[in-house]
Formats: structure tokens, sequence, C-alpha cells
């Protein structure tokens, strides 16, 4: 090893390039509506049209969650979310982003669902690509 590269690590400066942000969590809160789909781009947004009749999207960083989610479409579901600054390498930085933590319904939670797939077995292994399940409930319109 370079006697460069030791002091350079030594001192900080190669993890320092490397080191992103933590997010910083400002708030938390629930919202309530119809689940409509995802708008699907860099990012998994889940779209719902809350109890005002205001439609809003979300980011989500969960897959499992997003295949939970695909479940429900055109049904009420609740949303915990999460208002954050996080790193977003597309952005070159920290941004401000709402994203979702938490789903129900009126009969079961995300978390229970998943406690009880887990007792089956691996998810990948039981419910194969769940990940590409937001790509089956796309948003066409962007009116909706």
């Amino acid at each position: 090893m370079s006697l460069v590269f030791m002091i350079a690590v030594l001192t900080g400066v190669v993890a320092d390039d490397f080191e992103f942000s933590p997010n910083v969590v400002y708030d938390s809160s629930t919202v309530v509506g119809i689940f409509l789909g995802y708008e699907v781009g860099d990012y998994i947004h889940p779209v719902i049209r809350d109890e005002n009749g205001d439609v809003k999207s979300f980011w989500s960083t969960d897959p499992l969650m997003d295949y939970f989610l695909t479940l429900y479409v055109g049904e009420r579901v609740i949303l915990e979310i999460e208002e954050a600054d996080s790193y977003i390498p597309e952005s070159g930085g920290m941004m401000r982003i709402f994203r979702v933590i938490g789903v129900s319904t009126t009969t079961r939670s995300y978390f229970q669902w998943k406690d009880s797939l887990e007792a089956e077995g691996d998810p990948e292994d039981l419910l194969g690509d769940y990940y590409m399940a937001p790509y089956d409930c796309l948003l066409e319109a962007p009116g909706r």
C-alpha cells in the first residue's frame, strides 16, 4: 500500500469523500385515502386520493411494502409518512422528501403481513420478482 494512500486513510480524507449525510427526520404523520397506483421514474411513488379529494404522491423505498400496497389498488389505505432530508444521488445532494414508512388497511398492516410471509419462508422465493409489482399498477393519466 502506498504511503500517500495510508496517510489519506488515516487522516480521513478518503473516508470523507465517500460519506453520505444521514437522514434528518423532521416529522411523521398519517394520510388516509384511496390508493390509486404508482408513478414510476427514478423512484417509486405511491399515489392516493386523500379524504379531502386531493391527489398526493410520496416516495417509497421498500419493494416488499410496494408489493403489499399493490394488493389494495382502489381501496382505502392508511399511509404512515415521514418527512425527512435524505441524500438523493440524482439531485446531487440532500432533498426534503415525504416517504412511506408504513401501510395498513382496515383489516391488516404491512408489518403483520410481512411477519406472516416471513414465517412461511423467504419473500423472494415465495413472491418471485416482487420488486416489479408497481409496474403493474401504473397511473396512466396525469390528472388521475
